[in-house]
């Protein structure tokens, strides 16, 4: 692995969306909270400056997510990034585009015992500044200023074969 390379972790069970702090805030869901945690300490080390947030809208009506810091300029041996795809462009998510649209949205990671049942998610991680975040189709990961997003796309699609 390169130093600009990112390990990307997908295993997570989804989106919750809330509004915190006058902003939206984009929950990363973990039912396993030793990974939760682990998360956690990378992405509570990522420069307010520097993080990157990209929704991927895709021709299905799926979209998918992907946070990370930017690799270029990041000090961490680690570099982590989320990502995970195949989730349904209906009701949270049409409710929350336009509110990023307008403003970046801050990140955190909650672990749920049960993701199912509400009362049973715990904030794991602090609110976590985006400073850039793009709302994009499938096909613009052929620009070249989507190269870390189409890396962790074409990971996923690989995985899902």
């Amino acid at each position: 692995m390169s130093s600009f390379d990112i390990d990307w972790r997908g295993n997570f069970y989804g989106i919750y969306w809330a509004y915190e702090e006058g902003r939206l805030v984009v929950s990363i869901v973990f039912e396993d909270k030793d990974e939760a945690i682990q998360l956690t300490k990378e992405v509570e080390t990522w420069s307010d400056k520097f993080t990157r947030m990209t929704i991927i809208e895709k021709n299905n009506d799926e979209y998918a997510i992907c946070c990370y810091q930017d690799p270029q300029i990041s000090k961490s041996e680690k570099n982590l990034g989320l990502y995970r795809s195949g989730m349904i462009q209906l009701g949270a998510y049409e409710q929350a585009k336009p509110i990023i649209k307008q403003r970046s949205p801050l990140l955190q990671i909650l672990y749920a015992a049960d993701a199912r049942v509400i009362n049973t998610y715990e904030q794991i991680s602090r609110l976590v500044p985006i400073r850039k975040c793009r709302i994009i189709q499938e096909s613009d990961l052929k620009k070249q200023e989507y190269f870390f997003e189409k890396t962790a796309h074409e990971k996923n699609l690989m995985q899902n074969k």
